[in-house]
């Protein structure tokens, strides 16, 4: 087996990661469900309170003690609904001579790792010929809805599960079945805020949100050295070869942190107003570019200096540079506060309703959820899987963990060692900046500040 440091072809799920340009995740069938959850605790035809309602989860405020269903956040935590569904028996046989299909965002995971699944099930005679794939999470939704989609797997962001749990698009999940993860995972995923008792999500990857840049342009004790990093987005010597992400809530939230307002969830008009004062002078003062790729790919093709950036993206780098030596990795550079008081987040794996092989499903989760399994894949998505034993240390060292655990015949870091400030940690859980799903209406604020931005701003693909 070889490791994966060859080009990637085609678009990757950074592409098209949240680039729903602004718009909100609505069910098409499911207006009922998004209007009755504006009224704390409630659920259109479900319970309130304890059992299988939207519950507080002992964090719950307003409207009698109740929480919205879809706009948890860390100090307000929401139990979701069964909606009358149960997790699949335990004794419910491998389904066998099948097709295990996922539902996905385009290389999201290394397709050497759904071939070591498949052989690790050969005596099921499990076949995998293609992952379906979709543009953003909009998208995914409205494809489950309509049922133009049965798969045994699907990749949602976490502001997108409450949604999907209460229109009934999941299934819950049985833990019996999935003993990696309180065996192999992160504390914070065995009741994540967003789906306490973690009864539809496990967690695929964690990142976080900072800077990425030029080290030959912009060296490292430069951006370091400044008293707030994010005004380099707004510094006028970079002017056309700044980058943000086409995304809405990325963007917005980087302006708010930029004028030191911490709630990159707020839904105060100010706020927004002194986002939309920053966005509108980023535009006069650097003439930024929103892109899908910019961070991953382009800059680390000499087409920017510096990008607004996930971890992850900026970790994958690597397969996008011009040649592939020591020297070309050299010019990449990630920037995340040192105090580590900066966005931090995840994406998850879940079962939709009607997918045909759950029992596959699980199983493929748990497969997922191993160490090996886990950390390989990390090696070519660059995104971190939340796993107890990838101790932080290690990862940016050339032997250690990578060469005595994972097995490849030659070691490599998993995160380019002058980049160490894109390792994840589970203490960044702890003190960071989580995006939440915001209600409809503060949704509708901040698209209005993102129209605005967008009218002057160039999109570039």
């Amino acid at each position: 087996m070889s490791h994966p440091r060859e080009r990637r072809n085609g678009l990757s799920r950074r592409d098209f990661l949240r680039n729903s340009i602004g718009a909100a995740i609505m069910l098409p069938s499911a207006s009922a469900i998004l209007a009755a959850c504006t009224k704390p605790g409630t659920i259109e035809g479900g319970a309130t309170g304890g059992g299988d309602g939207a519950t507080g989860g002992g964090g719950a405020t307003g409207g009698g003690g109740g929480v919205n269903l879809l706009a948890p956040r860390p100090d307000r935590p929401v139990t979701l609904p069964l909606n009358g569904m149960e997790p699949i028996p335990s004794d419910l046989p491998i389904e066998s001579g099948v097709e295990f299909q996922m539902f996905n965002w385009v290389d999201y995971l290394w397709k050497t790792i759904i071939r070591r699944f498949v052989e690790q099930n050969s005596d099921h005679d499990i076949s995998f010929t293609a992952t379906t794939t979709f543009n953003n999470m909009e998208e995914a939704v409205a494809k489950l809805q309509a049922e133009e989609i049965q798969a045994d797997v699907f990749f949602p962001t976490i502001d997108a599960v409450p949604k999907l749990a209460a229109a009934g698009l999941l299934q819950p999940l049985n833990h019996e079945l999935i003993p990696n993860l309180q065996k192999n995972v992160w504390p914070e995923y065995q009741n994540p805020y967003y789906d306490q008792e973690w009864r539809y999500t496990v967690p695929y990857t964690v990142y976080t949100t900072g800077i990425s840049y030029r080290r030959d342009v912009i060296p490292d004790s430069q951006i370091y050295g400044m008293e707030n990093p994010w005004e380099i987005l707004w510094d006028p010597t970079y002017r056309d070869r700044v980058g943000v992400y086409d995304s809405y809530r990325d963007t917005i939230q980087t302006a708010l942190l930029k004028a030191g307002i911490t709630d990159i969830n707020t839904g105060e008009q100010e706020d927004l107003d002194v986002a939309r004062d920053e966005l509108l002078s980023m535009f006069d003062l650097v003439n930024p570019r929103a892109t899908i790729n910019g961070s991953y790919k382009r800059l680390p093709q000499g087409d920017f200096d510096v990008h607004l950036s996930w971890s992850g993206d900026i970790v994958a780098g690597w397969g996008y540079v011009p040649e592939y030596t020591r020297s070309y990795y050299e010019n990449l550079g990630y920037w995340f506060p040192e105090d580590r008081l900066g966005p931090v987040d995840n994406d998850c794996i879940a079962i939709p309703a009607n997918a045909p092989h759950p029992r596959l499903a699980h199983e493929f989760i748990n497969f997922m959820l191993d160490f090996q399994n886990a950390m390989d894949n990390f090696s070519w998505v660059g995104y971190q899987p939340p796993q107890n034993d990838a101790q932080p240390e290690l990862l940016t060292q050339t032997e250690g963990m990578y060469s005595q655990i994972s097995g490849w015949a030659e070691p490599a870091e998993y995160v380019l060692p002058w980049m160490e400030a894109a390792v994840v940690r589970q203490s960044d859980f702890d003190v960071g900046y989580r995006q939440s799903p915001l209600t409809p209406e503060v949704n509708d604020r901040w698209n209005d500040v993102w129209q605005q931005f967008k009218a002057g701003v160039k999109a570039s693909t």
